[in-house]
């Protein structure tokens, strides 16, 4: 079947290859980690520089207010207030703007209580949060909303198949959120390099040690 194909009717098109890949267990964890990072990176590109501006206008006002000898209760919900102020006037998708909005409040949850989060990588912080709302709400959420699933599998075992690649998607994610950040545009982000594999010393004793 074309990788064209879909085979699952809650995900978008882009998602149907990582989708079916996962389902077939045919490629390792690496390989299905990357197909779906290669997507998710496409769906960032095609959502645009609105998440990047605003992730730096948000973490320049929480570093801003972090630098308070006190933070009350009351400095949470006025920059909760603020953000929403500040994304509802942003031009963008409702949609996008929900994510956006999503991710910082996750920053400011975790900072009210205690969550130890380096501040000065905010911007960074704030777009990867943004980024695993994207990748959770189009694709891993997606995922179990089908009565069927491609290949037979079951929803277990393809639970357990996202999760194994789960170290591999925040690596990429990170990656993302860096790139866009150090240049300011989702336009340039890029995969991670893969791991460089160890020549076999074909001289070697393997089984020594």
């Amino acid at each position: 079947m074309p990788d064209g194909d879909i085979v699952h009717s809650k995900l978008r098109k882009l998602y149907q290859k990582p989708y079916k890949w996962l389902c077939e267990g045919k490629a390792t964890n690496d390989e299905c980690a990357r197909v779906l990072l290669e997507q998710l990176k496409q769906d960032i590109k095609a959502k645009g520089d609105l998440p990047v501006v605003l992730a730096q206008i948000m973490a320049a006002r929480l570093i801003q207010a972090t630098n308070v000898d006190e933070l009350g209760v009351g400095t949470w919900a006025t920059l909760s207030i603020e953000f929403d102020r500040l994304v509802q006037r942003s031009d963008g998708r409702s949609d996008l703007k929900e994510l956006i909005l999503r991710a910082v409040k996750s920053v400011l949850r975790d900072l009210r209580y205690g969550q130890e989060i380096n501040v000065s990588h905010a911007p960074v912080v704030i777009l990867e949060r943004y980024i695993n709302e994207v990748y959770e709400s189009e694709f891993k959420e997606r995922v179990p909303l089908t009565p069927k699933h491609y290949a037979g599998i079951d929803q277990a075992t393809l639970s357990e198949r996202i999760e194994e690649i789960q170290p591999d998607v925040k690596v990429g994610i990170n990656k993302f959120a860096k790139d866009a950040i150090r240049k300011q545009s989702v336009a340039q982000i890029s995969l991670p390099r893969r791991l460089s594999r160890k020549p076999i010393n074909l001289d070697e004793d393997l089984l020594a040690g």
